[in-house]
């Protein structure tokens, strides 16, 4: 059996920034910038009575998992991740393997706001709940590096399907890790999770595995959140 970490963080604690999600809009002028954060201001407000933040992760052991040449292997499951996510975990011994979600509310939010005929609405909202889903993340890989550091290991940075040449439809291996319906996230059959703003990753563990920031320059992925300092806003 795995050892489950299940949370369910306030709103209050996780970090959401109006101006990052301004910068992945690409403006740049000061009014557009000024009116943009007002409403964006007003539509975080609302998010705090929408949001259920709810996120774990699952232990994999000393000794279990290992990485070399584009593959990751974990616990006897193998992902074909590419070497952006396989070289930096090439020293794990034993892995996390998360999830996190903004909670069901949030998808009837976005639907109902572009249904109403608001698509600027609806389009912020959609950047919105991407922010709030890696905050949740932000905040559940601190969760996992205290575990580490209590057990005298280090860990890598999070690397989830979809991203850095890892192909989204390995979600389903991942996803056998967990408890089922584990905290309200299911998956299709095209391996999309469900709420729509949720993340799942692993994050790499070992007494000799060192963090490294992400690979931006080499990655051709242009949707990645991380892209968005390449453009940030000038005000």
């Amino acid at each position: 059996m795995y050892k489950v970490f299940h949370y369910k963080p306030k709103f209050n604690d996780l970090n959401i920034s109006a101006e990052n999600i301004i910068s992945t809009m690409g403006y740049s002028d000061q009014n557009t910038y000024t009116g943009y954060k007002t409403i964006l201001d007003e539509l975080i407000n609302t998010a705090k009575e929408i949001v259920t933040p709810e996120c774990g992760f699952v232990i994999l052991s000393r000794n279990t998992c290992s990485a070399s040449h584009g593959t990751v292997l974990l616990d006897g499951a193998e992902f074909k991740t590419d070497k952006i996510v396989a070289g930096p975990l090439k020293k794990i011994s034993g892995a996390a393997i998360f999830v996190g979600t903004v909670g069901p509310g949030f998808d009837k939010w976005s639907r109902k706001t572009f249904s109403e005929g608001d698509p600027l609405a609806g389009y912020m909202i959609d950047l919105l709940g991407s922010e709030i889903a890696e905050s949740i993340a932000d905040w559940l890989e601190k969760k996992i590096v205290e575990y580490a550091a209590g057990e005298n290991l280090k860990c890598s940075n999070r690397y989830s399907p979809g991203y850095c040449g890892w192909n989204v439809s390995e979600q389903h291996k991942l996803f056998n890790f967990f408890p089922k319906d584990f905290c309200g996230v299911t998956l299709t059959e095209s391996s999309l999770m469900k709420p729509h703003k949720s993340v799942s990753g692993i994050v790499g563990i070992g007494p000799e595995i060192k963090w490294k920031d992400y690979p931006c320059e080499v990655c051709n992925v242009e949707h990645c959140y991380k892209n968005r300092d390449k453009k940030l806003v000038k005000v």
